[in-house]
């Protein structure tokens, strides 16, 4: 029996009623946006779904679509550690409309899926894989953040990056991606 994948996001677990409360994690169904049951299990995912940790989702194991994405942006914050507190926002109906915040910061509103975290190099990855997007501009965002982090947290940069070098180039050379 052919299984009906039509969520952007699973999460192997569901948000719970608590601040950041997660139940059934051990599940070997998976929810659709951490909230609704479904009869899918990770081998029922198409190859286009990657792999996620992410404290949007409360750190539970999820797994996000790569394919169909029409719009992604990424935003990142001047602070002492590498991806912890950046996001990518992915829209998969229209483009992203930006908007400032009370401070200033550019958020966005329309977007369907947000990540934050150390899989972000994955998701651009997958995205230019399996949706054929043009990440050119996140890729610079990207990288004037590990610029930003080499100039002003060097002790960060030299835990978590090292080399001075395109992030993407880097991680592939270390067989992180």
């Amino acid at each position: 029996m052919k299984k009906r994948i039509n969520s952007v996001i699973y999460t192997k677990g569901k948000f719970g009623k608590g601040w950041r409360e997660t139940c059934d994690t051990d599940n070997p169904f998976l929810y659709s946006h951490g909230r609704y049951p479904t009869k899918i299990t990770v081998e029922d995912l198409p190859e286009d779904y990657l792999k996620i940790h992410s404290r949007v989702i409360w750190y539970m194991q999820g797994y996000l679509k790569t394919s169909g994405i029409v719009d992604m942006k990424y935003t990142w914050m001047k602070e002492n550690h590498l991806f912890k507190d950046d996001y990518i926002y992915i829209s998969y109906k229209e483009p992203l409309q930006a908007e400032k915040n009370s401070w200033g910061h550019i958020k966005y509103t329309n977007y369907d899926v947000c990540v934050c975290g150390n899989d972000i190099v994955d998701i651009v990855l997958a995205a230019e894989k399996y949706s054929g997007f043009d990440t050119t501009e996140v890729r610079t965002e990207i990288e004037k953040k590990r610029v930003w982090l080499r100039d002003n947290e060097s002790k960060e940069y030299a835990r978590a990056v090292g080399e001075d070098e395109d992030i993407f180039t880097l991680w592939k050379k270390k067989g992180y991606v």
